[in-house]
């Protein structure tokens, strides 16, 4: 197999920015195939990989990674971030924290963060989602290419290569009170069972203690949860214990390893051509609609497409496996609610949500009418009703939440055409049970609560210029060279850049050596080997480098991999 010669065009430039880095068109690398689950990759991107691993600041930057001191900061950095109670959508308080470092302790200035406390974003025409702030933590890393002589922008963006991970959890769903806004992160050994119940993890009285400014006290405790081991067996014979922590795994652990990254930018003074982003973002899991992402990329779900306002030409996901397929999703939450004359003869909000239930599970799904139509599955995730009041034997209402998923937006429009009317069905022969008008004080009535989107993508045969990116610098770093792309797909913030046309990748940047229960109250990890773990923040750094270009230390320039003008599925008016 053999790759098209592709050279780069280098030339001096200082930090001035007197010289863009930007390739001739004619020999900007440009997607190539996928053969039998390999990526062919640019000649150009494999001599930007060699170049980046040698280069004298990033060799520096890699040696400081790796001694005690970093190892230590980086851990303290992991436990300290995600005791922080983050729930999906209410994450104002993890990025106030993130904001804070930026500034007081990791060396960005003021204007270099991009986002702010009331989820306001400069830029984009996506400020709220489902209603609500959208709570990022971005800061920015000025590349040169704004200040050459020819330098081309998308209404007065310049381009930039983003890198993000997500800062929200599942568990717990609802903030904690400001008086109490952390989460206990508790000790047990690896041997034991996993807990089973909340009461069983309140049990376990060893935990990490954390100083009144909330520094991490290096106790006997905190000896015991900061050794590292190789994997679970080695975990299990040096007596190493579990850290048990909502978000520790999925995904403050990658996002806490981003954020060591922005630090290394503004430390080494890493200059590149394009600007980087790199992000802490929101709304990634739960209900939280890719809130984060839909706000970076201006993706409206009303309409479905996506503006790319910040002119975003290469995307990075820092919370995946190297999926370049993208499963889209369509959730409904419903309520079925009791007439105004609730009573004994009258329809029932239960036996409303029963029957549209019902009418659901007859559903066929494309994949179950065609051979040929791409899995499609679809589930009732939830049915809850609210406790009678007191002295009543009525409920006074039913939720139904309803996913549809799909790797294909056509077949997901298919079955949510399907079910879509079957919610009012369910409450139309309830109400026609007992002969009551629609909309009467005597009817049932339904109204929708939350509409979700994860929008779809199938990759196909070629491969972008992030996937060749992030392929090619796990070679040339060496760490998670896989032997073929994945062919499963995966739900990720990568699914808005994706759908709206931006070259997307992921990879996972934490080290464990075991986990468990993500999602779960009983989310749990032990620290893997560190040297892994700054391999692969190496390996970010590469992609990101090879997509946006790079002064290198010597005086030359490896040249954006990336055009300068992103990729979009609506204008920006």
């Amino acid at each position: 197999m053999s790759a098209a010669l592709l050279l780069a065009a280098c030339g001096g430039s200082d930090d001035s920015g007197s010289n863009s880095g930007e390739m001739p068109a004619a020999q900007k690398p440009s997607p190539t195939p996928i053969v039998d689950g390999v990526p062919v990759i640019n000649a150009s991107i494999v001599a930007a990989s060699q170049k980046l691993v040698e280069d004298k600041k990033i060799k520096d930057m890699v040696a400081e990674l790796n001694t005690p001191a970093s190892e230590k900061s980086r851990f303290n950095q992991h436990m300290e971030l995600v005791r922080i109670a983050s729930p999906s959508r209410y994450e104002q308080r993890m990025a106030a924290e993130v904001h804070r470092r930026m500034v007081s302790e990791w060396g960005f200035s003021p204007t270099e963060v991009k986002t702010t406390a009331s989820g306001n974003l400069a830029g984009t025409d996506v400020q709220l989602v489902d209603g609500l702030p959208v709570y990022n933590a971005c800061v920015e890393i000025k590349g040169t290419y704004s200040s050459s002589a020819d330098a081309k922008s998308y209404k007065g963006q310049y381009p930039k290569v983003l890198i993000e991970s997500h800062i929200d959890v599942v568990n717990p769903e609802v903030l904690p009170p400001e008086s109490n806004p952390f989460l206990p992160i508790k000790l047990q050994s690896i041997k034991s069972p996993v807990v089973t119940t909340p009461g069983e993890l309140s049990a376990i009285s060893t935990e990490l203690a954390f100083s009144s400014t909330g520094r991490i006290v290096e106790d006997a405790n905190y000896a015991q949860a900061s050794r590292w081991f190789a994997d679970e067996d080695a975990a299990k014979a040096g007596d190493g214990v579990r850290i048990y922590v909502p978000g520790y795994t999925d995904a403050m652990g990658n996002t806490s390893s981003l954020f060591t990254l922005a630090q290394m930018f503004k430390k080494f003074n890493i200059k590149p051509v394009y600007d980087v982003w790199i992000c802490g973002t929101s709304g990634e899991e739960g209900k939280g609609n890719l809130a984060g992402m839909k706000q970076l990329y201006g993706f409206n779900q009303d309409l479905g497409t996506g503006s790319n306002p910040l002119n975003i030409v290469t995307n990075f996901g820092s919370e995946g496996g190297g999926a370049i397929n993208f499963t889209g999703s369509y959730r409904f939450e419903m309520k079925f609610k009791a007439p105004a004359n609730a009573g004994d003869g009258q329809p029932s909000a239960v036996e409303a949500m029963a029957s549209a239930i019902a009418k659901i599970a007859d559903v066929k799904t494309p994949s179950e009418l065609r051979k040929d139509a791409l899995k499609t599955t679809y589930t009732v995730g939830q049915a809850s009703c609210e406790a009678p009041a007191a002295g009543s034997a009525v409920t006074p209402s039913c939720t139904l939440l309803v996913d549809m998923r799909s790797e294909r937006t056509e077949t997901l429009n298919e079955v949510r055409a399907s079910i879509e009317p079957l919610f009012k069905a369910g409450m139309a022969a309830e109400n026609a049970r007992y002969v009551a008008p629609e909309n009467s004080r005597n009817a049932v009535t339904i109204e929708q609560l939350w509409y979700g989107l994860r929008p779809a993508f199938v990759n196909g045969d070629k491969a972008n210029i992030a996937l060749q990116a992030g392929w090619q610098a796990a070679q040339a770093v060496g760490v998670d060279k896989a032997t073929r792309l994945p062919t499963g797909s995966s739900s990720l913030n990568d699914n808005v850049p994706a759908n709206t046309g931006v070259p997307t990748y992921n990879w996972s940047l934490a080290s464990n050596a075991a986990g468990g229960g993500a999602h779960a109250f009983w989310e749990w990890g032990t620290r893997g080997d560190p040297k892994r773990e700054v391999q692969r923040i190496q390996r970010a750094m590469t992609s990101v480098l090879i997509a946006a270009g790079y002064n290198l230390s010597d005086g030359t320039v490896i040249a954006p991999a990336a055009d300068p003008i992103g990729v979009r599925t609506r204008e920006l008016n």
